[in-house]
């Protein structure tokens, strides 16, 4: 998946976003908005990542595109939805 902010209207901007991995290992990176600054981390199996806010504001991510996984692995992600979502 490309670089990306989760900063859709709907999703409530104070929760944090759950995300939990199950399979092959897989890089995830962040990018500063700002300054471009960028750090990496593995998933790995049964791993949880949480991004509380700010870092939507602040970070784009994105699972770094590799050339070859064998195994496979899923990833569920968990979001908080708003009843009514900003305008």
């Amino acid at each position: 998946m490309g670089w990306h902010s989760d900063d859709e209207k709907e999703l409530d901007p104070k929760a944090p976003i759950v995300s939990v991995s199950f399979g092959a290992n897989r890089k995830f990176a962040f990018r500063h908005k700002i300054d471009k600054t960028k750090a990496t981390i593995v998933l790995e199996n049964g791993s949880v990542l949480i991004m509380h806010p700010p870092t939507q504001e602040y970070w784009s991510h994105s699972l770094v595109t590799t050339k070859l996984v064998t195994p496979a692995r899923i990833n569920l992600t968990f979001r908080s939805i708003q009843n009514e979502p900003n305008k």
